[in-house]
This record gives C-alpha cells, sequence and structure tokens, in this order.
C-alpha cells in the first residue's frame, strides 16, 4: 500500500501544476481572439486607405482625361452641309475694343459673339460706326469662325432693340458753338462803341478817320466768325464713346452658309 501511494502522489503533483483552470483557460482564448481581431481590423484599415487612394488617383485621371478631350472636341470641328444662319437671326455679343466714334469718320470696333448660337460661338465681327447724337449705329461685314472668313451684312443694335449702341459718354459740340459765337457778338458790339462819333443835326456819325477804318475791319471779322459759325452749326464734331465689355445684338441682315467641312486641330 505504501508502495502504491508512493507511485501515484508524484503523477498527482505533476497533473496539478499542468492542469489549467477553466477561467484561465477562457481568459487566454478571449484575449488571444481580440488580438487576432485587433490584427485584422488595422489589415482592414490598412487596405481600406490604400483603396481610396487608388480611387482617388483614378478619379483625378479621369478628370485629366476629359478635359483633355473636351478641348479636343473644341478644336475639333465638322461642319454639316445644312450649317446656315437664317436672316432676321439675332444673336448676343460683347464689344471688345472701346468706341471712339465722330460724325466725320467711321471708326473701327470688334464685337464677340456668345454661345447663345452653337453655329456662331467664339466668332468675332469686324464693324464700322459712326457717333449719331447718343448713338453709335454700326455696320458689320466680316466675320471670322475658326479660322474661316466670312463676308456678311449685319447691324448692331442695343439691347433694347433699337439700331444703334447707347453710347457711355456724348459730347455735341454745341457749347463750343454757343460761346464762340456769342464771345464774337460780344467782340462786335465792343468794337463798335469804341469808334470815335460826331454829333450831328440828324444823329452821332461815325468819324472818318484811321482808328475807325482799324475798328470797321474788326467788326466784320467777328462779324464773319459769328456768321461762320452759326452756319455750320450742323456741321459741329459730335463724339460718342462706347465703353469696351458692353453686350450688344448683331442682327443678320442676310442669310450666312458656313463651309460644308472645316476641320481644325
Amino acid at each position: 500500500m505504501k508502495i502504491l501511494s508512493l507511485i501515484l502522489f508524484p503523477c498527482l503533483a505533476i497533473a496539478g501544476f499542468t492542469e489549467l483552470d477553466s477561467q484561465e483557460l477562457y481568459n487566454y482564448e478571449s484575449s488571444h481572439k481580440t488580438l487576432e481581431r485587433s490584427v485584422s481590423k488595422k489589415s482592414a484599415k490598412r487596405g481600406a486607405s490604400q483603396q481610396e487612394k487608388l480611387l482617388g488617383q483614378l478619379i483625378s485621371e479621369d478628370n485629366k482625361l476629359f478635359e483633355i478631350l473636351e478641348r479636343q472636341e473644341r478644336n475639333v470641328i465638322v461642319r454639316k452641309k445644312d450649317d446656315k444662319v437664317t436672316t432676321l437671326r439675332r444673336v448676343k455679343g460683347v464689344v471688345l475694343n472701346s468706341i471712339l466714334a465722330m460724325n466725320i469718320k467711321p471708326s473701327q470696333f470688334i464685337v464677340r459673339l456668345g454661345s447663345d448660337d452653337n453655329l456662331l460661338e467664339g466668332a468675332e465681327v469686324r464693324c464700322f460706326g459712326y457717333s449719331f447724337q447718343k448713338r453709335v449705329p454700326a455696320h458689320c461685314n466680316l466675320l471670322v469662325l475658326n479660322d474661316e472668313e466670312y463676308e456678311v451684312d449685319l447691324d448692331v443694335w442695343d439691347l433694347d432693340g433699337a439700331g444703334g449702341i447707347i453710347a457711355d459718354y456724348f459730347y455735341s459740340g454745341e457749347e463750343k458753338a454757343f460761346l464762340t459765337s456769342s464771345l464774337a457778338s460780344f467782340l462786335q458790339g465792343v468794337l463798335d462803341v469804341a469808334k470815335d462819333r460826331i454829333a450831328t443835326p440828324f444823329g452821332e456819325a461815325n468819324r472818318n478817320n484811321a482808328k475807325n477804318k482799324v475798328m470797321g475791319g474788326l467788326m466784320s471779322t467777328a462779324n464773319n466768325v459769328r456768321e461762320t459759325i452759326e452756319e455750320s452749326g450742323e456741321k459741329n464734331l459730335t463724339i460718342a464713346y462706347v465703353n469696351s465689355g458692353k453686350e450688344v445684338l448683331i442682327f443678320f441682315n442676310k442669310s450666312l452658309k458656313l463651309n460644308k467641312r472645316s476641320q481644325h486641330e
């Protein structure tokens, strides 16, 4: 019996040291699983971050490609046979340069057509205008579109639908004519008063001397100046000024046929 006890005691001791409690075993397995989940989450986050980065690069490259294709689409234009601008068409445009219009000679300016007409978008028109009161009536004879030139018959309207561009500033010359004419009349009166006179039974009479002869000549000059100004009153210089960037309407007096096919890269 003693021998049996001696044999069983070491076995029980070894079993006590090697066998773990069930709670401790659960805690070990749980911590092991938590560690695995943490590692898997970090891996998932790292993978998602890389995917987002790649997706962002792909979107950026796609936008660049879209911009390139859009530019190419603008540069490559194919005209169809029936591309035609009909008579009485009105198209909005913008004056590119300031206009200093006078009534004695035409002033040249350029109008760029807007996007309200797909066929004529970006076209530029050469026009000539005169000053007429507070408007600048203008006619256009040349249209340039995609390096192609077209002879045209166009008029320029303001946005109110009336012919001629409304001037931002206007000078009629009437003030200058009035002041010059008034000065000439005043000078004529002063010279007449300065003449030497003698009293006669019939009233005063101018003396026949050198002074009065000089005064008479000056009075004739002043009178001629006044008459010349009055006669040329309708021919006074008028100036109308229009700022660049002003919106206008281009009116087609005749139809315009565009080229059957024109391609530009």
